[in-house]
């Protein structure tokens, strides 16, 4: 089985994922942020970096999905799927220009996508859609203390909510979805609604 731990940042996919890899000895494919070797620069110059780092996490996670095909049951930390509502966040925002947005979006439909949508190997069986309101993502973001995410303005955080929930329209008729409000949960209450729900 193949599961999406997906939702804004700060929601706590990492914790979710690692405690349900543990249980369920499932292999888990972490979030290839510490890798980016474009994360530090993008949120000092997101106008700049924005394209190259999107395209270094399509690479990364393309890989991913490559390797989980060795394994039969798998725990994503996010997936190529959700890339593109970063795209509309920065699109939205004046930090990634038309040609950039075009590029990307031609790259990811042609390429990235149609594999996905139809090879049964590496399609997700489940998607978890992790919710949480802007209040709870922004006191969450500031507890991990990740330096380079204390100084994004809460409008991209806010306009993050947004994109997730019109992808979660689009989509979720085309994927299983289990959707969790996390606001009022601890990570180990919304694990055992994963397992129950997977049961």
């Amino acid at each position: 089985m193949k599961i999406v731990l997906s939702g804004v940042v700060g929601v706590g996919k990492s914790t979710i994922s690692r405690e349900l890899a543990k249980l369920l000895k499932y292999k888990i494919m972490d979030e290839p942020v510490t890798s980016n070797p474009y994360l530090d620069d993008f949120y000092q110059n997101p106008l700049e970096y924005a394209f190259k780092m999107q395209v270094f996490m399509l690479m990364a996670r393309s890989k991913q999905l490559k390797e989980a095909q060795n394994f039969n049951n798998v725990i994503f930390d996010r997936s190529i799927l959700e890339d593109p509502i970063f795209v509309e966040v920065l699109k939205a925002q004046n930090n990634m220009n038309d040609r950039d947005y075009e590029v990307y979006l031609n790259f990811y439909n042609n390429v990235i996508i149609s594999s996905l949508y139809f090879d049964p190997q590496i399609k997700p069986d489940l998607i978890v859609y992790l919710k949480a309101n802007l209040k709870n993502t922004i006191e969450r973001i500031n507890l991990r203390g990740r330096e380079s995410e204390k100084h994004v303005p809460h409008e991209y955080w806010s306009l993050l909510n947004k994109k997730y929930e019109q992808w979660y329209e689009k989509e979720k008729n085309n994927f299983n979805f289990l959707v969790i409000d996390t606001n009022d949960l601890t990570p180990k209450e919304i694990v055992q609604k994963i397992i129950d729900y997977i049961k």
